[in-house]
């Protein structure tokens, strides 16, 4: 990798990670490193810090109706737990390939928030919290555009919660013959007798409707005047019409 490094640190314990974060500010948390090696582009951070000896950021915790999943958590893991996986495990499956997803984690999906990300719709979908080192905040405030978190310098990704066993209709289309590359993607879920949707692809991120009883194609247009349209190889219109056809197919389902 070109440029100096400061070198490689890899922590056991929530305290220590603490410490070396303050003692190297700009250094780069490393999890999984799907996506945060490929963003660096021949870069080097002044300190790699892997996470994946931290046992605390691997658990995933039920209690009640409340899961917490630990930001270390990789995707296939998450995707085989019996309880927590509900509106998860068909929308992981659309992610990459089973090496991916083997490293991938919760943490650093959120973090590097891409606005067709599968797992951020679905903690969205579910009106999830992430939790960090310092506070916790509403997915529906957490990502703020395309690849760009409410996420201050040094604030580090504990975990996410939400309400377990709800079920969720998720369908996705993907880029031809691109490992896991998605055009956009809907999720559905009932609410007494009405919908709720979740959409990615068409904005600058991941947006959810209040429950409706009507077809949702208004409220896709309104969302193309409320956020930024995404700049992509397909025009907004295709995009907004494939959404449409999804949300219908995941409402059928839901």
């Amino acid at each position: 990798m070109a440029g100096e490094s400061g070198g490689y640190a890899a922590p056991n314990d929530l305290g220590a990670l603490r410490a070396v974060l303050d003692a190297h500010p700009g250094a780069a948390i490393l999890a999984g490193g799907q996506s945060l090696l490929p963003s660096l582009r021949g870069r080097a951070p002044p300190l790699f810090v892997d996470i994946g000896r931290i046992a605390a950021l691997k658990a995933i915790e039920v209690e009640g109706k409340r899961a917490r999943v630990g930001a270390g958590v990789t995707l296939a893991a998450l995707a085989r737990h019996p309880t927590v996986a509900g509106g998860f495990a068909d929308a992981i499956g659309y992610v990459g390939n089973v090496t991916i997803r083997n490293r991938a984690t919760v943490g650093g999906c959120l973090a590097w928030a891409d606005p067709r990300g599968e797992l951020p719709l679905v903690l969205l979908a579910l009106g999830g919290t992430v939790v960090t080192d310092r506070r916790e905040v509403a997915m529906e405030d957490f990502v703020t555009g395309p690849s760009c978190t409410v996420l201050e310098p040094g604030e580090v990704i504990l975990a996410a919660t939400f309400e377990s066993g709800r079920k969720l209709a998720f369908e996705e289309l993907l880029v031809r013959n691109s490992t896991g590359r998605a055009v956009v993607a809907a999720a559905c879920e009932r609410v007494g007798e009405a919908m709720r949707y979740t959409v990615s692809g068409l904005v600058d991120r991941p947006v959810r409707s209040a429950p409706m009883a009507d077809d949702p194609d208004a409220w896709l247009g309104d969302l193309m005047q409320q956020f930024p349209v995404l700049a992509d190889a397909s025009s907004p219109a295709y995009r907004r019409r494939v959404l449409h056809a999804l949300a219908l197919r995941a409402r059928e389902r839901a």
